[in-house]
């Protein structure tokens, strides 16, 4: 059964859940409603990312713009920052880069310093940015007993406080260095971005217990997303457009909460109303109330017109439950303080008949110090308690006279959602007086109008009414258990608010049947959301010149011949686990731009799995021509890349199976990364594999609107684009012999790849576009053997053994053995980048054919790919022409793709396989022959290791290669004379 079934039956929750991870874009409610039902207990882990993610904005911005104000940092420093910004951070070596110039900022001050900073800053600006929907989900998972963890590239100083502040006991952040007490300055241990915090949290539910299969994690950016693969429940909050893409490949849930910083036109104008329609509705309701003589009255209905009016004009609307307890009047009515907004939802709420308590620096404030004033406002000085007592007192006796009391018992506003602790003073006051507490909980204020903000955001502030509590009976002695008591009801109010029923906390082993089930993810595999620029060459250049298709494949041989269905069902699954098989190119319109995939809504198996078998005797031969039709056939541009067939009828048996796809999709050590990840080990059926979801199709993607999309997105970026190269020049200019030796590396990178060839090969010129397939194979150990006797390696040997071998099929024909252009790839691929997609360049070496010996052949040839590997310039024609690529229509990169790959006589490749046994639905996989695309030039080889065989691939052009069964056994001489050479 797969996840997705299993969530179908699974019950209501696991119903919901699998609706919600169709759907792709959460709320607030899906979140928190998934936590709740989730396992229990500590061996949950909810791992939160900080910046953009629990906050919006950067922590770090709050530390700088304090640094800038206090002149506690250089303006140079501050440059370099800024600099550093301005760069880019794409690399692990960016980040530090940037991290270290921000550090620097603290060095020389202590420990303790910067820990008091931390939190003045928090309270002061960080916490204004606080996401209340973050607070929320954060507050779900510390309620279901889970183990809540901030992970964050930031340091202690920026992370701990908001910690502190949200209830979460750990943190994981990049560490500063301190030495008896005092910062350096400098990172004391790895810093926690990409893997770095992956790796953290790895070692961290290792220490802890925690089982991340179940586990979450919540980020905003892209970098995070070795992060977020680390547990079986990931989710992207607020992401960015990389993460969107990335969220898409993995069928991870997106949220977005409400920004925090942002304020239009609108809100703004409707501010001023607001703020407006508050003093003249007090100021309108004074001047009526006076007619009949009665400050008080006065009072009262300026209150209530500031209420009506003000929240009318604001856009603010009160959802009220409770409000017949409103009516108990005398009363000290106490409210959660979060926002400014509390004063005009007050007023609305209340409608006079109260006053209230306010901080004295309020009484000097233009407007709200009159209306305080004239409603009897007690203004108290919170740093003098005895001076906040005595004027306390008045209120008692409005109180004994009839007039309500409205206070906020945290004494000001909280910092964060987090209710703060409450003070005696308003218990004090209602107990002497004899009159009932009226709890007010307001939910939402802080949302519409946050701390700091000079705006109102429209919208519903939700509100609590509590039964009155009676004073009666109480005592001084006992008066703090009675506070304790009322700030309990609050928290469980606010903990409720959506009705969830409070379920007791359980220490206990989640188990398989413990909530919904966890959606297995997809291979992280071809997750790029569009085509790089060599992928958009190879795609738009066989659309000017056919003889540019750029189809690779992968012939398989397989013993015995397997289990149709078996194997037809493998490929849905197999679609399930890498999305791009599910997904096809979407072309900008006029055939500019970059082109994007697009998940389709359904994948018809038919039209990419075929079955057939060869008439007797099914030699190997009647195997590769029926091969060769195949993988030379254009694909469909309309669907997803890839075709598959099945080939029965071999007369041993066995079988062959083959896969081709476009080369835009992947290059060859892609494809074989991704085939060895899709094939089993075993020959049974594997009952616990992944079974991801199917891809949430996407909508219809409009090539006008996606050609708009990427023009606006150029043009915004184009004046950042120059900026960062006026930056990287600024940096060459200080550093001036390393740019000009940078520039002659380059141009002489560029004139191994770019300059116009020397002649080549008269005997293979003729060029007609026809494949042929032949194939070819010499044991891994025996060609290393020779290789290495020479002092070369393995891709030495084999390539210096097929200059040979075409050495040989020259002397045969009467050909001149001059020189042969021999194409190489140069890989791009740095350890830790992602798998799929294309990431090459090329070089042309000039092959001798006049030199008769392998040993220095090899030599010749160690010495020209090292020279290209270590020169740092091999990848002049991306850098040269990627910016561009994208936006030439399809003739023109046609032309120049012709020009640059038909000027190789032959294209030669190696690419690692498998070293231990695998098989696919059920049949073991005895061979690999990778054949890759002809793509102007007479010859395609590659050579593909498979369990200690050196499985070589050969595609000739039939114009070029009039004799391709000699040159198969010239290349089969030139092999054993390398191989001859470890012996």
């Amino acid at each position: 059964m797969t996840a997705d079934q299993e969530a179908a039956t699974g019950g209501g929750l696991g119903q919901q859940a699998a609706a919600m991870a169709r759907a792709g874009v959460w709320t607030e409610e899906q979140l928190v409603a998934d936590v709740d039902a989730a396992p229990r207990g500590p061996r949950v882990g909810a791992f939160f990312d900080f910046d953009g993610t629990v906050i919006d904005g950067y922590s770090l911005a709050a530390f700088a713009r304090h640094h800038l104000r206090s002149l506690q940092v250089t303006p140079a420093a501050m440059g370099e920052l800024l600099l550093n910004g301005l760069r880019g951070v794409t690399t692990e070596e960016d980040f530090e880069r940037f991290t270290v110039a921000g550090m620097r900022a603290w060095a020389g001050r202590s420990e303790d310093e910067l820990v008091e900073l931390g939190e003045r800053l928090f309270v002061q600006g960080i916490a204004g940015s606080l996401f209340p929907e973050a607070w929320r989900l954060v507050t779900a998972h510390l309620q279901a007993g889970h183990t809540v963890v901030l992970a964050s590239s930031a340091t202690r100083f920026q992370v701990e406080p908001a910690a502190r502040a949200l209830g979460v006991q750990h943190v994981l952040v990049s560490p500063v260095e301190i030495v008896d007490g005092v910062c350096t300055g400098r990172p004391g241990g790895p810093l926690l971005w990409r893997k770095g915090k992956a790796a953290a949290v790895r070692s961290f539910a290792e220490e802890h217990g925690i089982d991340l299969l179940q586990s979450y994690a919540y980020s905003n950016g892209d970098e995070d997303v070795p992060f977020l693969r680390t547990v079986g429940r990931p989710r992207a909050l607020n992401p960015g457009r990389g993460l969107t893409a990335a969220a898409r490949h993995y069928s991870w849930p997106v949220a977005r909460f409400r920004r925090r910083g942002t304020t239009s036109p609108v809100d703004l104008a409707r501010t001023v109303a607001g703020v407006g329609g508050l003093f003249g509705g007090f100021a309108t309701g004074l001047a009526v109330g006076a007619l009949s003589g009665s400050r008080r009255e006065a009072v009262d209905l300026g209150i209530t017109l500031a209420g009506e009016l003000g929240s009318a004009l604001a856009g603010v609307r009160l959802d009220v439950q409770g409000a017949e307890h409103l009516a108990t009047r005398p009363a000290v009515f106490l409210f959660n303080h979060q926002s400014q907004l509390d004063v005009l939802v007050l007023a609305k709420l209340l409608r006079g008949g109260f006053t209230g308590v306010a901080k004295k620096e309020l009484a000097r404030t233009p407007g709200f110090g009159l209306a305080f004033r004239l409603a009897d406002v007690a203004f108290v000085d919170r740093g003098d308690p005895a001076q906040a007592r005595k004027a306390l007192e008045p209120a008692v006796e409005r109180l004994r006279e009839g007039i309500s009391l409205v206070i906020a018992p945290e004494g000001t506003r909280s910092a964060t959602p987090t209710l703060g602790a409450f003070k005696k003073g308003a218990f004090h006051v209602a107990m002497q007086a004899g009159v009932p507490i009226v709890p007010i909980v307001l939910r939402n204020t802080g949302e519409l109008m946050w701390r700091g903000a000079a705006t109102i955001h429209p919208g519903v502030v939700q509100v609590r009414v509590l039964p009155p509590i009676p004073t009666d009976g109480w005592s001084a002695e006992d008066l703090g258990e009675r506070v304790a008591e009322v700030h309990d009801s609050y928290l469980r109010t606010l903990a409720n608010w959506s009705g969830r029923s409070e379920q007791p906390v359980v220490s206990e082993e989640p188990t398989a049947d413990a909530g919904p089930p966890v959606p297995a993810p997809p291979l992280d595999w071809g997750s790029a959301p569009e085509m790089n620029p060599l992928e958009t060459a190879m795609w738009r250049a066989e659309a000017a010149d056919p003889r540019l298709r750029a189809n690779v494949a992968l012939l398989e041989l397989l013993d015995p011949a397997p289990d149709w269905e078996r194997l037809r069902a493998a490929h849905e699954w197999a679609s399930r686990m890498v999305p791009r098989m599910r997904q096809r190119v979407v072309e900008p319109a006029l055939g500019i731009g970059t082109p994007r995939w697009a998940t389709v809504a359904g994948l018809d198996l038919d039209a990419h799995v075929e079955h057939v078998r060869l008439e007797a005797p099914g030699s190997m031969r009647q195997l590769l021509d029926v091969v060769g039709e195949f993988v030379s056939a254009p694909l469909d541009r309309g669907r997803p890349l890839w075709q598959a067939m099945l080939v029965e009828g071999l007369s041993d048996g066995r079988a062959g199976y083959v896969v081709k796809t476009h080369h835009s999709t992947t290059d060859g050590l892609g494809a074989v990364q991704l085939m060895s990840r899709l094939h089993s080990r075993t020959a049974e059926h594997d009952p616990a594999r992944p079974e991801p979801p199917v891809p949430t199709p996407d909508d219809d993607v409009s090539r006008t609107a996606l050609l708009t999309e990427q023009l606006v997105g150029t043009a915004r970026s184009a004046p950042l684009a120059l900026l960062r190269r006026g930056v990287g020049a600024l940096g060459s200019a200080a550093r001036p012999w390393d740019a000009v030796a940078s520039a002659l590396d380059s141009a002489r990178s560029a004139t191994r790849t770019l300059a116009p060839p020397g002649p080549g090969s008269t005997l293979l010129t003729p060029r007609g576009g026809g494949w042929h397939l032949e194939v070819l194979e010499v044991p891994l150990a025996d060609l290393k053997a020779g290789a290495k006797a020479a002092g070369g390696s393995l891709n030495d040997g084999f390539l210096a053994a097929m200059v040979g071998g075409f050495r040989r099929y020259h002397e045969r024909h009467g050909a001149p053995l001059g020189t042969l252009a021999v194409g190489i790839p140069i890989s791009l691929r740095a350890q830790d980048a992602p798998e799929g997609g294309n990431r090459f360049t090329g070089a042309r070496f000039p092959a001798p054919l006049d030199e008769a010996d392998p040993a220095v052949r090899i030599r010749t040839i160690r010495e020209f790919v090292l020279s290209v590997r270590g020169d740092g310039g091999s990848s002049v024609v991306n850098d040269l022409l990627a910016p561009t690529l994208s936006w030439l229509p399809a003739p023109v990169i046609g032309a120049v793709s012709g020009q640059l790959t038909s000027a190789n006589d032959v294209q030669i490749s190696n690419v690692p396989g498998v070293t231990h046994p695998v098989y696919i639905a059920g049949s073991r996989i005895e061979r690999m022959y990778p054949f890759g695309p002809l793509p102007g030039c007479a010859a395609m080889i590659t050579l593909l290791s498979h369990e200690g065989q050196c499985c070589i691939g050969v595609n000739v052009d039939a114009a070029a290669v009039t004799d391709p069964a000699g040159l198969v056994a010239d290349l089969r001489a030139g092999l054993d004379e390398v191989v001859a050479l470890g012996r």
